[in-house]
């Protein structure tokens, strides 16, 4: 299985928030995915999820059914200021990183965990660092997340 996002710290020394909220029905979501809010709830985020629907990173595993209870919770990273290890698209217009991207932000591909390096409309995962040792990666910060308080 691909490597989904992997906490790589933050940009101010703080540790992940981490934050149980409750999941939509019929939902696959794997640990260092991608998730946003829609109606209230947890759903994997899906290919150019829209900016400022974004809640946080999942924490761990979870796999719901076709109804939910109040016991369906995952753990999420709500830290506006963690960073995270997430691969990227190797086909396309443009297919890797250099430090000349630094501080552009880009948004979410074809699934819940891969940067989309040709889609900077709406885009919310910023480059913060380049993965020199491995070409496919980078070091992204999530821009425009739902406030959580």
């Amino acid at each position: 299985m691909a490597q989904h996002g992997v906490y790589k710290g933050s940009l101010d020394g703080s540790a992940p928030i981490y934050k149980e909220v409750p999941v939509n029905a019929s939902q696959t979501i794997v640990k260092g995915s991608v998730v946003v809010k829609a109606t209230g709830k947890a759903s994997v985020a899906a290919a150019a999820a829209s900016a400022g629907t974004v809640w946080g990173v999942a924490a761990q595993d979870l796999t719901t059914g076709s109804s939910v209870t109040a016991a369906d919770l995952i753990k999420i990273d709500v830290n506006p200021m963690s960073v995270y290890e997430f691969p990227h698209n190797t086909t396309g217009t443009k297919t890797s990183l250099d430090k000349a991207d630094v501080g552009k932000v880009f948004d979410l591909g074809a699934n819940a965990y891969t940067v989309n390096l040709d889609d900077t409309t709406g885009g919310y995962f910023e480059l913060v660092n380049t993965v020199t040792n491995k070409p496919s990666r980078g070091d992204f910060l999530i821009k425009n997340r739902i406030q959580v308080v």
